[in-house]
């Protein structure tokens, strides 16, 4: 009895995990933003107590996570930083269910050129990819775009199923839209970006605006790549936890 007790705890309990990239060129905005979804999402290990009071928080961390943010000094990143999160939506919707017990856990990579040659390492375990482009930086927005290409038709995601397109879901965020020289979405879609935006129509993609510094539409990207990591289970099924 105490077996299938525990079994069935056990069973009501876990949670899915899926693991989620964050993919960019060096000083997009990668590990600010992963930096501040720790602000705003709580740990996977964090107590009940814990969480009640950060519910009771809520609007006043919303108002502060930018100012903690700021003061904080976020180095570029050599090799990689990870975190895991628990997921809490913030819409109703008829996947609102299933949103429950999910966590995420984030590998933030190096975006320097010597280092992304270890990006495909990590491709095999993912479940998703966030890729942040600094809207600001028109300069590099055509390396950005071959970047965007080589991780889309990497031979890793190679399958009898797939031979060449990725088979996870791909968030692409301009980053940096709250400053005046940024890029605006519809420039990026109709500029270097086109083609791209063509190519990963059969794959499972979106190109939304943000701002990783002042939070704005942290949580609605992260509500869209949730969507489609939940619609992708038969591709790629999450570990439970």
């Amino acid at each position: 009895m105490f077996h299938l007790a525990s079994s069935l705890y056990t069973q009501y309990t876990k949670r899915e995990q899926y693991n989620i990239l964050i993919l960019g060129l060096d000083n997009a905005g990668k590990t600010t933003f992963l930096e501040h979804l720790k602000l705003i999402y709580p740990a996977y290990n964090e107590s009940k107590a814990a969480s009640a009071k950060r519910a009771a928080d809520d609007e006043e961390t919303k108002k502060n996570t930018s100012e903690l943010l700021k003061a904080k000094r976020i180095l570029p990143t050599v090799g990689q930083n990870t975190t895991t999160i628990k997921f809490e939506s913030s819409i109703e919707s008829h996947l609102s269910s299933q949103f429950k017990n999910i966590n995420l856990k984030f590998w933030d990579l190096g975006g320097q050129k010597s280092l992304r040659s270890m990006w495909s390492r990590y491709y095999k375990s993912c479940h998703g990819i966030i890729f942040i482009i600094d809207s600001t930086d028109t300069e590099r927005f055509q390396e950005c775009y071959e970047t965007l290409k080589e991780i889309a038709h990497d031979e890793s995601w190679n399958s009898e199923e797939n031979s060449d397109l990725l088979n996870v879901p791909i968030l692409m965020l301009a980053n940096k839209q709250d400053l005046p020289q940024a890029v605006d979405l519809v420039s990026l879609k109709t500029g270097v970006f086109i083609q791209l935006v063509s190519e990963l129509e059969a794959t499972d993609s979106k190109l939304l605006p943000v701002s990783v510094l002042e939070n704005q539409g942290l949580r609605e990207s992260l509500e869209w790549l949730v969507t489609r990591l939940i619609y992708n289970k038969g591709n790629k099924q999450p570990i439970y936890k």
